[in-house]
């Protein structure tokens, strides 16, 4: 949910076309470790540098909103539900294809515009699997696309994880693993973790990506305070 610089940190080319479309998704929330329904509200605190002299914390308010956004991929498009932030103005896009979970995100990298695709949740996957996705990256200083691979993996299953006092069962964690052969071994460094609650939602992420060559360091911790679905 948060948007924490996602891991999938791509700069394929997406040809992006907005209008009404019909929902990502009708399965039922209750079933579902994301929510689109128009009027959802979660309140995030994402604390930036935790444990640090740097820490600072600021509230976050994401709204899902009645509309839809086509996006075209290699001549393959998802309709996603937009969802809005208070943080700044950042939209977040959802998509639910049966028990796969899509986000698309724009990012500003050091000036870099990022525009990515993940599939980042797979709810009847059994523990330890996991899924991967090549892409390429244009980082900032370097004058060629780096292939990146982004590795998901299911961690946890069935877990109970209390979150702000409050206890969520039915919790899927997944650790994304960034790789590169492109790159000289260390150059990217991550520890990223995050969590999802049946109909929830995602309830906590610890994201930490190191990237020397493109002076990116990024350790954000985000928790969920408290959530209204519909």
């Amino acid at each position: 949910m948060k948007k924490v610089l996602f891991p999938c940190l791509s700069a394929i080319v997406l040809l992006i076309s907005c209008s009404k479309d019909d929902p990502a998704t009708n399965t039922p929330a209750a079933d579902k470790y994301q929510s689109i329904t128009t009027g959802n509200k979660w309140i995030y605190d994402v604390t930036t540098n935790p444990g640090t002299p740097t820490q600072s914390t600021v509230p976050d308010t994401v709204t899902t909103t009645a509309t839809d956004t086509s996006v075209t991929l290699s001549g393959s498009s998802r309709s996603y539900r937009i969802f809005k932030h208070s943080n700044g103005d950042i939209s977040d896009y959802y998509n639910i294809t049966g028990n796969d979970y899509y986000r698309f995100q724009k990012i500003d990298l050091n000036g870099t515009l990022l525009q990515i695709e993940d599939l980042y949740l797979k709810d009847n996957q059994p523990l330890n699997t996991n899924w991967s996705q090549t892409l390429n990256l244009n980082l900032p200083g370097f004058p060629f696309a780096v292939p990146v691979t982004v590795t998901n993996t299911i961690i946890e299953k069935g877990s109970s994880r209390t979150v702000n006092g409050t206890a969520y069962t039915d919790v899927i964690a997944i650790k994304t693993d960034i790789t590169s052969s492109g790159l000289p071994a260390g150059t990217i460094v991550t520890d990223i973790k995050t969590y999802y609650a049946k109909k929830v939602g995602m309830i906590e992420a610890d994201y930490k990506v190191q990237i020397s060559a493109a002076s990116v360091d990024i350790n954000t911790k985000t928790i969920l305070k408290s959530a209204t679905i519909q």
